[in-house]
């Protein structure tokens, strides 16, 4: 299938797109957004968003326009930056092929977005109305009314411009300007690099994924729970359109899917639905572990470490390990905890000088990490490890032992009562990110 390609851009590259289009017909479809305002980018984005792989987007400014809690980080966007050499370029053959030109008689909206060239701006005289404002697209329609009210007012013979949106009105003016636009080479480039983005995902997004299911029970579960557990796994995936392929295994249900639907299920491995909606259906606590591989053989191993874990925590949750064995969960809410079964040397070198768990530190540090401290009570660890307070209690007392942690005592708010005891591991920073080991 070929990649669909949405291209947000002003008329001024249509004539480099048509040509690009045609070399890369056999693998790229493109659908050709033409915008004449810049307020017109967001919703142009927002109505393609769902039919497109990718977006290129002619320009810094034009990407810009777009909010940003509008942008699908799921969705590459690609932009064809704003090219200074061209504009040095440009001003050097006038030079040379306009020696009568008087430089401080051009207007040069490009001038605004290059820091580079903020020094030369002395140079030019009367810059018309000041850019000054806040808002990107007051800044540029004042651009605009400078060229215009500049040209009629004659105190410019020339005006210089990245905004292929206003050639309409400059030439409904008769401003005599120049176009500076990136070259076709560096279209090219940059619909290239987007292609090369899109084809990864789309071979990543097919790599297999296996979920193991169960409920936590003292008694293995009936040929009949099972069969409630796949009817029920089978009627979600139908849910949310994705292929049923639940089947029943080994006393518990296996979903096989790939690494595209995954993503979907568990909101970029965050937030498992699958788990929510068995939650809501069943009495037991559900157990779900998945992982992905290269092939099924491998998913399927990582997919049973997952569930492991994810039996060794206390309550429901799902688990995810990936075929370079990092371990992802519980996926409950948007803060999960990571961590490696390989394990990082340093982090591996530091448990055994401590004397504790590789994987338990590792998931200490994600927690930390995660609420942004490196002071940690024994309730924090408690719930991060899923054990008691009392076992928490040991495990930060042997971490203290060893000289790498402190304890402190402080309040973390306004209310009455006693200051907290907490441990402040020293092999981190005040915002729970490794400092050192």
């Amino acid at each position: 299938m070929k990649i669909r390609l949405g291209i947000i851009t002003t008329e001024s590259y249509i004539d480099y797109f048509h040509e690009i289009e045609e070399e890369l017909q056999s693998v790229c479809q493109f659908r050709i957004l033409t915008i004449s305002n810049f307020r017109e980018t967001k919703d142009v984005y927002l109505e393609n968003l769902g039919s497109v792989d990718g977006f290129v987007i002619s320009g810094r400014l034009l990407y810009e326009s777009i909010d940003k809690e509008c942008l699908d980080e799921k969705i590459p966007t690609h932009i064809i930056q704003d090219n200074e050499t061209l504009l040095y370029r440009e001003l050097f053959r006038l030079l040379i092929t306009e020696p009568g030109l008087d430089i401080s008689r051009i207007y040069v909206d490009f001038a605004y977005i290059i820091d580079s060239f903020s020094e030369f701006q002395k140079y030019l005289t009367d810059q018309g109305k000041s850019i000054d404002s806040q808002d990107l697209f007051e800044r540029v329609e004042t651009m605009l009314e400078n060229h215009i009210a500049l040209w009629e007012e004659k105190k410019i013979d020339l005006s210089i411009t990245a905004f292929g949106h206003f050639v309409p009105e400059l030439r409904k003016h008769g401003v005599r300007y120049i176009l500076i636009r990136s070259t076709l080479e560096n279209v090219k480039e940059a619909i290239n690099g987007i292609i090369n983005e899109i084809t990864i995902l789309k071979l990543k997004n097919r790599r297999a994924v296996v979920a193991c299911l169960s409920i936590e029970s003292e008694h293995s579960p009936t040929e009949e729970q099972l069969y409630e557990w796949k009817a029920l796994t089978s009627k979600f995936l139908q849910s949310i359109n994705i292929a049923d392929t639940a089947q029943i295994s080994e006393g518990t249900v296996k979903l096989y899917t790939t690494y595209g639907s995954f993503k979907k299920i568990t909101s970029n491995a965050q937030n498992c639905t699958l788990l929510k909606y068995l939650e809501e259906r069943l009495s037991d606590k559900v157990k779900i572990g998945w992982g992905s591989g290269h092939e099924y053989y491998q998913a399927n191993e990582n997919a049973i470490k997952a569930h492991r874990q994810a039996k060794a925590y206390t309550g429901s949750c799902s688990f995810f390990i990936n075929e370079d064995q990092k371990v992802i969960g519980p996926m409950q809410n948007m803060n999960v905890i990571q961590f490696s079964e390989q394990g990082d040397p340093e982090i591996i070198a530091l448990s055994k000088r401590i004397g504790m768990n590789n994987i338990n530190l590792q998931k200490i540090m994600s927690y930390a990490e995660i609420m942004r401290t490196n002071k940690l009570s024994s309730e924090d660890v408690a719930q991060c490890l899923s054990i008691t307070a009392r076992g928490a209690n040991r495990i930060l007392n042997k971490i203290e032992e060893h000289n790498y942690a402190q304890t402190v005592f402080e309040k973390r708010d306004a209310g009455k009562g006693r200051p907290k005891k907490y441990y402040e591991l020293l092999f981190l920073d005040k915002d729970g990110r490794i400092s050192g080991l």
